[in-house]
């Protein structure tokens, strides 16, 4: 045929008219062997279970998103782990492991796993105080029901038992690990506080909370040592007038005045109503004070000791008396200085020592509040310790009593009746127009393999001339029998055949009974 030349609508009917029986025997093959590979087809069963997320019974907040995806993903992965997987497939011999026992175990995981569907649900809350649901799907499938429906429920099985285990141990391990944090923070806490006790036992005299009662007590110290200096400094000028009166009386000025004066009540007196004049004026640690405190203490020895005398004194004179009387007071006076020498020396002692306290305390105060820096750090680490270890012992004692988060199965896996594929009907239907479209296909092929003309138009294009009258084909009886012939050996030979092919089948494969009842289940 010219191959230049475009085929028409009418061109490719003819060629079917033409190869008609070519392709009817196309189609039936190409048909049949459609049929063969849809009842062929093994069928595929899946089962199908759903395991809730359950809140906690005992604290009323709802499982947070973030925490049950990492709880299924984490169970996802142990669950459906090489050795599981390697075990279910063991178990129910899949994919052939019951023929060939040698198997690779990387073929028999991967299978399996990829027959395995896990999928994760969630439910949107309703209204503004309800909470997410979480839940999620268990899907096998496989080429038998009954195994498809068993390793389903082992899967949910599995996640159930895991979920379980891993949800006590994981309460557990964390109550041990606070417990054993707690313990060790303890001791931690317990060290510091002993390490500051010893401390402030070894510095107890120069400790910083001390140090504003050393500075108080420095001021009154220095206050009292003023307060003795100037009563030092008048006694001392008190001593000069004695000297002077001693002087004076030695040398007979003054002794016009009768001997009873030196303890005339009249003078004690005197002193004591000054004397509390002055204390309503001062205090009692004022020197002006002290000094006639200590007057009248001298002039009412001097009366005691005058009145108590039982014997006259011999060769008494008034110069001897008032000579006797200052001299008394001077040494009074000395007695004083050597007294008020010593309390001076007191004071400037306890003024050394409490500044040495001081400087101490300015020194302890940086290694004490580092310590008690560390010991409120330990204190505080404790405390949060002491908290999480207590919210650990509730949730193991919530886990113990399943109280706490667990999953439920809300809907079991059913046994698969049906398979979800193949879809037998649609390859057949999709497989008679496929039949169809080879059949044709092939026979266009074999047409174009042809080399003979045919046709008018065909003979025009070749010749390059356009026929004056073109007379038609005249078939005889004897190509018409021939094609009849024809037509009925290949019917013939189909019916043939299929009678051998049903025959075999029947005594060879199985009989036809059985066959037909599995075709219709099929279906």
């Amino acid at each position: 045929m010219d191959s230049e030349r475009e085929l028409t609508l009418n061109d490719y009917l003819n060629i079917v008219k033409r190869k008609f029986p070519y392709v009817v025997v196309f189609f039936c093959l190409a048909f049949f062997a459609v049929i063969v590979i849809a009842i062929w087809i093994s069928p595929v069963y899946k089962a199908t279970a759903t395991i809730l997320i359950e809140s906690q019974q005992v604290r009323p907040d709802q499982a947070k998103e973030n925490y049950a995806t990492e709880r299924f993903a984490a169970l996802n992965q142990v669950v459906l782990s090489k050795d599981n997987l390697l075990k279910i497939a063991e178990r129910y011999k899949l994919y052939g492991l019951d023929k060939n026992p040698n198997l690779p175990r990387e073929l028999l995981i991967n299978s399996t796993r990829g027959n395995v569907s896990v999928e994760r649900l969630r439910a949107e809350p309703e209204g503004w105080e309800g909470a997410a649901t979480f839940a999620f799907n268990i899907s096998f499938t496989h080429y038998n029901a009954d195994e498809t429906f068993k390793i389903t429920n082992d899967f949910v099985k599995l996640f159930l038992d895991e979920n379980d285990r891993a949800s006590k141990e994981r309460v557990v391990e964390t109550a041990d690990f606070f417990s054993n944090e707690e313990a060790k923070r303890r001791a931690e806490l317990e060290k510091i506080e002993k390490e500051v006790t010893n401390y402030k036992r070894l510095y107890a005299d120069s400790l910083p909370e001390n140090k504003e009662m050393y500075v108080g007590s420095l001021e009154r110290l220095e206050n009292d040592l003023r307060a003795t200096q100037r009563e030092y400094s008048a006694t001392q000028s008190e001593l000069r007038s004695l000297d002077v009166s001693l002087e004076s009386v030695k040398a007979g000025v003054g002794l016009a005045a009768p001997q009873d004066r030196v303890v005339a009540p009249t003078d004690l007196d005197g002193l004591r109503l000054e004397l509390a004049k002055q204390k309503s004026i001062y205090n009692d640690n004022h020197p002006a004070v002290r000094v006639l405190q200590r007057r009248i203490e001298q002039l009412e020895k001097n009366t005691v000791d005058t009145s108590g005398k039982t014997e006259p004194t011999k060769n008494v004179t008034p110069q001897s008396v008032m000579v006797a009387k200052v001299q008394a007071q001077i040494d009074t006076a000395n007695s004083r200085l050597n007294s008020l020498r010593q309390e001076e020396a007191t004071i400037r002692a306890k003024i050394s020592q409490t500044e040495s306290r001081v400087m101490r305390s300015s020194q302890t105060e940086g290694a004490l509040g580092a310590m008690m820096r560390e010991y409120e750090n330990a204190k505080t680490a404790y405390a949060e310790i002491k908290t999480k270890l207590d919210n650990s012992r509730v949730a193991k004692n919530i886990e113990m009593e399943n109280k706490g988060e667990r999953f439920v199965l809300i809907e079991a896996p059913v046994f698969p009746e049906k398979p979800i594929k193949p879809n037998r009907i649609l390859i057949i239907a999709a497989g008679f127009f496929a039949s169809i479209a080879f059949a044709v296909v092939l026979a266009i092929l074999m047409e174009t393999l042809d080399s003979r003309i045919r046709g008018v138009d065909t003979f025009a294009s070749i010749m390059k001339i356009q026929p004056m009258a073109t007379i038609p084909y005249i078939t005889n009886k004897a190509e018409l029998r021939r094609k009849k012939y024809i037509v009925t050996y290949i019917l013939l030979g189909i019916l043939a055949a299929a009678l051998i092919f049903t025959f075999i089948v029947h005594f060879f494969v199985m009989p036809l009974d059985v066959l037909m009842a599995k075709i219709i289940a099929r279906f």
